[in-house]
């Protein structure tokens, strides 16, 4: 590549005042992306950041006269927000216009923070995961009137996994409440944690309306876990140790949007847990990865019912990087190597994907200048 030109861009969503806190959760601050430019710098790529959607679609223009074995890598850290493809628009592009990209493609993107999809997909590998149903405005019957809803569905409902478009039934609780298409964190707190219909009623009088769609899902009182998987459908994949999360620290008891704040991390991973149930976490989370063919970097959560059984929660296909404050690096750094070598297999996986069939229409679709259209 001409030495004009970088080897890698970096993409990213970076914490900005200008923009509503809650959207800008799981945006990395600008020192975090800073660190990242500064380890890529020291393995040898030529760096350039970029945040404004619009520069980015002049750069790839620019960069389009490259041969395909010349053109930078996207280094994938977009957040976006209030979209349900908000980590699947990098891939999307990078794909349409045949440039590498870190990180799963748009399906896998989309899929992963979708979070019901999530718990369909595991459910049908067979992997443990608590039963839950969805509150959507559109689809949920009538929201308003918990009592009525709840004297007359006791027909055909599923036993475990998914319950439908309802509300919980009284027999159900306690239930947790999450926003269908978000991240791990985002509008999720201790009033997310459901007793019963009361307390559901006044959640969905106050909290409703901020998201889209919802899931309920069946509360799991016990100790929650996180791990790294990293790899690719063409490389294969490895997983990390299982590391508990531990709240002493934090200021909140549930793991939500105080905690996994980008300003610090109160919270704690400890690798203590006994190996049988590791194993298991393991090797359902390669088989998620597999199943979907992510690429790069996976985060899956993990919690348990009161008996501590591991139930899966959801996957992060765009986890936090950043070395001061994200538990993906952490995990990565105590099994496989330390954090420069995650940020080089990243790209290296990155360069491997771009060799793949799924960008053969980007590069075969090359611009004809022949006058097609002319008149």
């Amino acid at each position: 590549m001409s030495s004009s030109y970088p080897n890698v861009i970096i993409v990213a969503d970076i914490q900005d005042p200008q923009f509503e806190k809650k959207n800008v959760q799981e945006w990395e601050d600008l020192e975090s992306v800073l660190e990242i430019r500064s380890r890529l710098e020291e393995l040898g790529e030529k760096v350039e950041i970029i945040e404004s959607p619009s520069t980015l679609l002049q750069r790839l223009s620019e960069f389009s006269n490259l041969s395909f074995q010349e053109r930078p890598v996207l280094f994938h850290l977009v957040e976006g927000f209030q979209s349900r493809n908000r980590e699947a628009l990098l891939p999307g592009v990078a794909e349409f216009s045949g440039f590498p990209h870190t990180g799963s493609d748009a399906y896998a993107q989309t899929l992963s923070l979708d979070k019901h999809l999530s718990k369909l997909t595991a459910s049908s590998l067979g992997v443990p995961t608590g039963s839950w149903g969805i509150l959507d405005a559109n689809l949920v019957e009538d929201t308003t009137k918990i009592a009525d809803f709840q004297s007359t569905s006791g027909k055909f409902l599923a036993t475990r996994g998914f319950q439908g478009s309802r509300l919980p039934l009284e027999s159900e609780f306690p239930v947790f409440i999450k926003p269908r298409f978000e991240g791990s964190s985002l509008g999720i707190g201790e009033e997310n944690l459901i007793l019963g219909p009361s307390s559901l009623q006044d959640f969905l009088e106050s909290k409703f309306q901020t998201h889209s769609s919802w899931i309920w899902e069946s509360y799991l009182p016990g100790e929650e876990w996180t791990l790294a998987v990293i790899g690719s459908a063409k490389l294969g994949y490895k997983v990390s140790s299982v590391a508990r999360i531990d709240l002493q620290d934090s200021t909140e008891d549930i793991y939500g949007e105080i905690t996994k704040t980008k300003l610090s991390m109160p919270e704690k991973l400890h690798f203590d847990l006994d190996k049988e149930r590791s194993l298991h976490m393991q090797e359902a989370s390669l088989e998620l990865c597999k199943f979907v063919g992510t690429s790069g970097a996976v985060r899956l959560d993990w919690k348990s019912d009161k008996k501590g059984n591991p139930n899966f929660l959801e996957w992060n296909l765009t986890p936090g990087l950043s070395s001061y404050y994200s538990s993906y690096p952490i995990c990565y750094s105590h099994d496989f190597g330390s954090y420069s070598k995650l940020l080089s297999e990243l790209l290296m996986i990155a360069r491997e994907d771009f060799t793949t069939e799924r960008f053969s229409y980007s590069k075969q679709k090359i611009e004809k200048e022949t006058g097609r259209y002319s008149r």
